[in-house]
């Protein structure tokens, strides 16, 4: 189900978009209205930086954006976070930006190291597996460019889905769990603030026109005459 929109290079050029917005690794709520300084407030002290533009709950989803400051043909992202209980480590994230210039959706995947790198990643109830692009310290990474109906199958997959990985050295799966409550609430609202803020990537290279023409054959030597 999965397959590149464009070409290799074209997937390239969108997926190096993503990275700014799709690695960190956990979403930050939405930020509650400033309080008034408190008695133990230090006078002068800089409030902190924000991360993000826009930065909405939606359902078990967050939808982020850039801050406005940054040009970027893929601004804004749905995202969400599985952690253990225990320990509040990340298990797995699932990311998905939009890229209107485009019309394409850029995907990324994070789960922990370990993985049978081989067998790569299946997302809900796709039959297809996804190949690992890279694993860094805080995880391996499924990055791909998909096509519509990837998103269209998560919508109509009901309350929940699965990233489903083997263990390295193991044959049976591990099923990481996916809410899937707010997701085509939040697509929608993601695609519309990348809208209004992403700016165009340029066109793909055309493929050569045809053929090269074909070199001439010399012209033979004119007969000696008699």
């Amino acid at each position: 189900m999965l397959r590149n929109l464009f070409s290799a290079a074209a997937a390239l050029v969108i997926l190096a978009a993503v990275p700014a917005l799709a690695q960190t690794p956990t979403p930050t709520p939405a930020a509650p209205p400033a309080a008034a300084p408190g008695p133990t407030d230090q006078p002068g002290a800089a409030p902190a930086a924000p991360q993000f533009s826009i930065n909405q709950n939606v359902g078990d989803w967050v939808v982020r954006c850039v801050l406005t400051t940054i040009k970027s043909p893929a601004p804004c992202e749905v995202l969400q976070v599985t952690v253990n209980k225990d320990n509040k480590q990340r298990l797995s994230s699932l990311s998905i930006a939009y890229v209107p210039s485009r019309d394409a959706d850029a995907m990324q995947v994070v789960v922990p190291t370990g993985v049978a790198l081989a067998k790569g990643l299946q997302l809900g109830a796709s039959p297809n597996g996804l190949k690992f692009t890279r694993c860094e310290r805080d995880g391996c990474y499924v990055e791909a460019v998909i096509d519509n109906t990837v998103v269209g199958t998560l919508s109509k997959e009901g309350k929940a889905t699965t990233i489903a990985v083997v263990a390295y050295g193991k044959t049976d799966q591990i099923k990481f769990p996916v809410s899937l409550n707010g997701f085509p609430e939040a697509m929608d609202r993601m695609k519309s603030y990348a809208k209004d803020r992403a700016v165009a990537l340029p066109p793909p290279p055309a493929a050569a026109a045809g053929a090269a023409p074909a070199t001439a054959a010399p012209a033979r030597p004119a007969a000696p005459k008699k």
